[in-house]
């Protein structure tokens, strides 16, 4: 088995502060709904791990190539302890089989140049037109947790790498933290309906009708796909219980 243990190569480590862990709470109740974890079903100490993994590898296959090295990985990783089935040999296999020029030029053609705009934009306020308090949400969910950007990737914080990056950071707080575990769970849950779920599908939708067969798009449908079983598995884990009036 190889695990793959992706280091957060745009942020800074996760710091629990006490400040940080008081904090954190606030997110245990949102209205008159009081959200717990349920732990039979959530097994963070077998699930974490490889949901890290999971969401680290689609955030380094979706950076741009001409930020980044060339990725030092293999086709049989393996994410066993996932709750869902998951597979991405063959995408991976395509993918670092394809020239390091071929994948710039496949990735700036979908996502970065357009005489009107690219065609795809990767980045969220982008490709929702920039919807008013979208950057500001990011910044606060961002801060929150800890989560600082290098100086260099601050100003494409929306890009869907570094969301994704921002996932994985979550899933390695829920398995380091010895107290509250449940701040880092409903993170993940509330990012994703809330900066994921929301354009993520529209994406893959918009990249199978350009070129249905380009590296990327097979790797955003798969994105898609995960999105929709690691959310519906999370939402199984979470009890929300109605306390108005109590």
């Amino acid at each position: 088995m190889v695990i793959l243990v992706i280091s957060l190569w745009r942020s800074h480590p996760i710091k629990l502060t006490r400040t940080l862990l008081v904090i954190l709470k606030k997110l245990h109740r949102t209205s008159s709904v009081e959200r717990s974890s349920i732990e039979g079903k959530r097994d963070s100490d077998s699930t974490a791990l490889p949901r890290a993994n999971a969401y680290s590898l689609f955030s380094q296959l979706l950076s741009s190539p001409h930020d980044i090295k060339s990725l030092s990985l293999i086709p049989e990783i393996s994410f066993d302890g996932l709750p869902y089935d998951f597979e991405m040999k063959d995408i991976l296999g395509e993918y670092l089989a394809t020239d390091e020029n071929q994948l710039r030029q496949k990735y700036s053609v979908l996502f970065e140049v357009g005489d009107e705009g690219p065609p795809a934009p990767i980045r969220e306020d982008l490709f929702l037109a920039q919807p008013a308090k979208l950057r500001e949400d990011l910044v606060r969910f961002y801060e929150f947790f800890g989560y600082e950007l290098n100086e260099e990737f601050q100003w494409q914080m929306d890009h869907l790498s570094i969301e994704l990056e921002f996932i994985h950071f979550l899933a390695v707080g829920e398995l380091k933290a010895d107290k509250d575990k449940l701040s880092f769970q409903l993170g993940q849950y509330d990012f994703t309906e809330k900066h994921l779920n929301n354009w993520v599908p529209q994406l893959s939708k918009k990249l199978s009708i350009l070129d249905e067969s380009d590296i990327y798009t097979k790797i955003v449908i798969e994105l898609s796909r995960f999105l929709l079983d690691d959310f519906g598995w999370q939402k199984e884990t979470i009890s929300q219980v109605d306390v108005a009036g109590g």
